[in-house]
């Protein structure tokens, strides 16, 4: 309370009283204002205000209703891309947004070519996963990127429906090939 800061003989008017009761009010007001100003210099403390911003200020394009811990991650994704841009970074950024085991990278150096599939379906994960090759990925490199589909996915069809096509084809469908 401020009333504690004033001399005690002041502390005993009614319109000091009032006036710093106001003021209490005031000052509250503004340490719940100080404490969000603070906190939004951390992405996982910030508010939804701030997230928004550090979006707007990173060039982070919303893919539709993504929840927000997503959010902060794709802004701690772009954060934390650092140069310069090597395979382990990449992979580290993979890791990251797809998971250790939901992935795989095949990159063949002496034809400049990278294949990436993927095990994950969410439409906001391809589409990071594509961002982070348009920036990441030097332009005279061909990549192509497939969607792994998984037994539950295959196993809804018929078998005769299924020898229409090829093993290839069933194990994978292309999400984008990239000729450059």
């Amino acid at each position: 309370m401020l009333l504690d800061y004033i001399p005690s003989f002041l502390s005993d008017i009614s319109e000091f009283k009032k006036l710093f009761s106001a003021l209490d009010i005031e000052v509250s007001k503004l340490n719940i204002i100080l404490e969000d100003i603070f906190d939004s210099g951390f992405v996982y403390y910030c508010s939804l205000p701030y997230i928004e911003r550090f979006e707007k200020i990173m060039g982070i394009v919303d893919f539709g209703n993504m929840s927000e811990k997503e959010r902060r991650d794709r802004i701690i994704l772009k954060l934390n891309e650092k140069l310069p841009y090597t395979v382990f970074r990449f992979k580290e950024s993979l890791d990251f947004i797809c998971g250790n085991e939901n992935y795989f990278l095949l990159i063949v150096f002496d034809e400049y070519r990278i294949v990436l599939r993927i095990k994950n379906d969410k439409k906001a994960v391809i589409n990071e996963v594509l961002s982070l090759i348009d920036r990441m990925i030097p332009a005279n490199m061909a990549v192509s990127v497939h969607k792994f589909n998984t037994h539950e996915i295959v196993g809804r069809f018929r078998h005769d429906t299924l020898s229409l096509y090829t093993h290839n084809e069933i194990y994978s469908s292309i999400i984008r090939g990239i000729i450059r």
